[in-house]
């Protein structure tokens, strides 16, 4: 009496005349599971489908306890057999839950490093020694997949980026995922932006092919996502790359929680039915992008600016290299837009087989590639801010960004021996890194680019139309409307004097325009009295009025006329 497993399956043999009951089709059992923290028992099954193919599930032992069968419904989905029947339904769970295993296994919720094993959500490379590690989630969230052979993927994919600084970028931030979580360095993106037809999605195609593919974009994914469903996917990209396509597709009001939420790799908050906080999802990405515009554009959509702690976090690179040849420079001789097809058609073709094989050469030894690859981009890094005239925590951040996403790029050309010459990797990053410094706008903290910019622009719109010119009045000129400030010189110097009232209206959403005087000053863009408020005051109409006077020449470059 009690449960058997058979050929056929697992059975029921009852007391008596009752006929034993077939419950399930057959399954194996390699062990019983729980999470890192000891929570979480599940029992783990592997079976056939009927077209012979494996699968793998997981039977939470606390969903075994009460009347649903939720739980039964991604093994039926999956392919196991099961007999469907009330008591039969019931003799499956109590055997479930009674069956007894000495075996264990480790559920971990992200995929990527746990202790010496990196867990992808289909295999996991190395071993901690003690017990299998598998990945517990959504393992179709992601496109891990191979297809043809490192070696065909080296000559077809990665050869002919040689020469090319944004492929070379797009390929090394795939590799970084690794790293970064060796690391356990905080996620990152970088967006590669410019127009249509410069070559980004080859770019990200590429890249992704470090992984996986498969789809008809390959290993690549949209925006446009909720946030439910984004925090399945970046769990399961942890540890890798997160690729996604076109940020014009996401919603603007969106963009800068889901860019957030992404790379600071914290899911939201839940509460449990009974009001109990559930704990919260954690993931470390290395985040690819790419679109028309940047994240700051996309913010800009809902009339806010993007502060500047959200675009340190997925920098802009400018897709164009300047050479006229979109997002490349070298082509090998072939036409910009049939290099394109080339390389992308060869990343759809053969994929996911290099960054599976630069992991297993990380787990040989993965102390001592830590110790290297922090050594590595501090050197870089330093290299990168040497040629910074006025650096600032934010640039700083970016440069480590960057000498981490070099790094890999060279850890990767070593292991797998791909046909980069010798500093390639760190020639094409660097170039990378002061092409995002020169889309930036300027050196120095975030919030001064974007209060020059906000500056800049004002002037550049309304100098005419909203600044009242002190120096050559016009009588018979009407009252200014919606009046932004003064044109005046001193000292042979050009300047715009914004009232009180103007500079908040063109600092508002940048930067808060009192910390934006104390900024402006100290790097000589204000022309100050006495005032320890650093307030010009000017004789308008009889009266004194307290005025921010912004020096023409430090902002422009250029004296105005």
């Amino acid at each position: 009496m009690g449960f058997k497993m058979r050929d056929s399956g697992l059975w029921f043999d009852a007391e008596g005349d009752d006929p034993p009951l077939r419950l399930s089709g057959p399954f194996t059992v390699p062990g019983l599971a729980r999470d890192p923290n000891g929570a979480g028992w599940a029992t783990t099954i592997e079976w056939q489908d009927r077209d012979g193919l494996r699968h793998r599930g997981f039977v939470p032992h606390a969903d075994l306890v009460g009347d649903g069968t939720e739980w039964l419904r991604p093994l039926v989905d999956a392919g196991l057999p099961v007999s469907i029947g009330r008591k039969t339904l019931v003799l499956l769970k109590r055997g479930l839950f009674d069956l007894e295993c000495r075996r264990r296994v480790r559920l971990v919720k992200r995929s990527g490093w746990y202790g010496t094993a990196f867990v992808l959500p289909k295999t996991t490379i190395g071993s901690t020694g003690a017990e299998e590690v598998l990945f517990d989630g959504r393992a179709d969230a992601a496109r891990y997949a191979e297809a043809g052979s490192l070696e065909q993927w080296v000559e077809a994919v990665a050869a002919p980026a040689a020469g090319n600084s944004r492929l070379i970028l797009a390929l090394s931030v795939a590799f970084a995922g690794p790293i970064a979580d060796l690391l356990q360095d905080e996620g990152g993106g970088v967006n590669i932006k410019g127009g249509s037809s410069t070559g980004k999605s080859t770019g990200l195609i590429a890249a992704g092919s470090v992984w996986g593919g498969g789809g008809r974009a390959g290993f690549t994914q949209t925006w446009r996502a909720t946030g439910n469903g984004l925090e399945s996917v970046a769990r399961a990209h942890s540890g890798t790359v997160l690729v996604l396509d076109e940020l014009g597709e996401l919603e603007a009001r969106e963009a800068g929680a889901t860019a957030y939420l992404l790379v600071n790799g914290q899911g939201k908050a839940r509460a449990t039915r009974e009001a109990e906080l559930r704990a919260r999802h954690e993931w470390r990405v290395m985040l690819l992008s790419a679109g028309e515009i940047g994240l700051a554009d996309k913010i800009a959509e809902t009339g806010k600016r993007a502060r500047a702690g959200q675009l340190i976090r997925v920098v802009d690179v400018p897709a164009d290299a300047g050479s006229g040849l979109g997002l490349f420079e070298d082509t090998k001789g072939h036409d910009p837009a049939d290099f394109a097809k080339m390389i992308k058609g060869a990343a759809l073709r053969h994929y996911g087989t290099a960054g599976p094989a630069l992991v297993s050469a990380l787990v040989v030894d993965s102390d001592s590639t830590a110790t290297a690859a922090r050594a590595m981009m501090a050197e870089i890094a330093g290299k990168l801010l040497a040629e910074v005239p006025e650096s600032d925590g934010q640039c700083s951040r970016a440069a480590e960004r960057f000498a981490l996403i070099a790094a890999a790029g060279e850890m990767a050309r070593v292991a797998l021996q791909l046909p980069w010459a010798d500093g390639e990797v760190e020639r094409a990053i660097t170039t990378c890194f002061n092409a995002w410094r020169s889309n930036r706008g300027g050196d120095g903290p975030g919030e001064l680019v974007a209060a020059k910019e906000a500056i800049r622009g004002a002037i550049e719109r309304h100098g005419e139309s909203r600044f009242r010119n002190l120096e050559n009045p016009d009588p018979s000129t009407t009252p200014i409307r919606d009046l932004l400030g003064y044109r005046v010189r001193r000292d042979d110097a050009q300047l715009y004097a914004f009232t009180a009232t103007g500079w908040g209206e063109v600092l508002a959403g940048a930067v808060d325009p009192k910390s934006a005087v104390d900024m402006l000053f100290e790097r000589g863009l204000l022309q100050a009295g006495r005032d320890r408020t650093h307030r010009l005051f000017l004789k308008v109409d009889g009266r004194s009025v307290p005025t921010y006077a912004v020096r023409a020449s430090a902002l422009f470059d250029v004296e105005a006329q």
